[in-house]
Order: C-alpha cells, then sequence, then structure tokens
C-alpha cells in the first residue's frame, strides 16, 4: 500500500479514522496516527465543542442572573402581601400609628419581614435541623426566626437590591 499524500512512498501505518495508508513522515505528525484531513477535522471538532461548552456556561450564567430578578420580585410581592395584611388587621398592627408617615414606616418594616426570612432560611441550610422536635419546638422556632427576620430584614433587602441591581447591569452588558 502507497502513502495517500506521498504516492511514491511505502505506507508504513493508516489513519486511525479513515484507514488511508500514511508513509513513515505521515505518520510522525499526529499522534494518534492520523492523516492530515482527520487531524483538522478532529481539531475543528474540539474547538467548536469548547465553543458549544461556552456558550451553554453563559446561557446558564445568563439564566442565573435572570432568576436573581425573579425571586427579588417574587420575595417583594410576599413582602407586600405581608405588610397589606398586618395593615389591616387591627389586632397584628403596631398600636399608636397616627400619622402616613408611621404607616409608611411600620409598612416598610414588615414589607422586609420575608428578605430577612429567606437569608435565615439560607443560614438554616448550612445547619442541618432534622424533623424531630415536639410541635412546641418548632412554634418556638418559627417564633424565634420571625423576630430575627424582623431585626434583620432591613439590610437584607437593601443588599438584595444592590445585588439585583449590579445582576442587571451584568445581564445588560452579556447582551
Amino acid at each position: 500500500m502507497k502513502c495517500f499524500n506521498h504516492p511514491e512512498r511505502e505506507a508504513v501505518a493508516t489513519c486511525q479514522k479513515c484507514g488511508k495508508g500514511l508513509c513513515r513522515e505521515c505518520a510522525e505528525k499526529h499522534s494518534p496516527c492520523l492523516c492530515d484531513t482527520c487531524a483538522a477535522q478532529i481539531q475543528r471538532d474540539r474547538q467548536q465543542q469548547a465553543k458549544t461548552k461556552e456558550e451553554q456556561r453563559q446561557q446558564k450564567y445568563k439564566d442565573a442572573l435572570v432568576d436573581t430578578w425573579g425571586e427579588f420580585i417574587k420575595t417583594a410581592v410576599i413582602g407586600i402581601i405581608v405588610a397589606i395584611i398586618f395593615l389591616c388587621v387591627p389586632s397584628l398592627r403596631a398600636d399608636g400609628l397616627d400619622g402616613f408617615g408611621d404607616y409608611v414606616v411600620y409598612f416598610f418594616l414588615v414589607f422586609c419581614i420575608p428578605f430577612g426570612w429567606k437569608f435565615f432560611t439560607y443560614l438554616q441550610s448550612f445547619i442541618p435541623i432534622f424533623l424531630i422536635g415536639t410541635w412546641w419546638f418548632w412554634l418556638i422556632y418559627i417564633g424565634v426566626k420571625a423576630c430575627l427576620s424582623i431585626l434583620v430584614g432591613i439590610p437584607c433587602f437593601f443588599y438584595q437590591l444592590v445585588k439585583t441591581i449590579l445582576t442587571q447591569r451584568k445581564i445588560s452588558k452579556l447582551k
């Protein structure tokens, strides 16, 4: 058998992909033993796979950024609903709300509770709390979590707001 590229030379190997005969010079060009055409095709395939993988990584990143915006909106809507409930139910409303300003401050404080709740739920994922315990344990646990959510709700809201704004800037730069 003769070399595919050099018909005057004897083939000492064959391309592992297509089976073309290769002389010693052609056989030593690529490892594993491939003809120039097959080696170039494999290189193009690898580049295409790398490009596709990078595009998938970028799309996954964009999807995660968009999810951040959706999560913020969802938490804000929950906060608005909770604040309206607290303002409409007299037994839940704080006593001594005199003017419009008091209602706005109270509304904002209650509005931020879901942001604090999400923060503590995130922290809870690092500390396993088993599904054992009495109903008293769970009642106290939820009460403590709610009180702590009130305390950290406002800073968590502003953190999430800034994070969402920065995320939207990243999304607009990616487009």
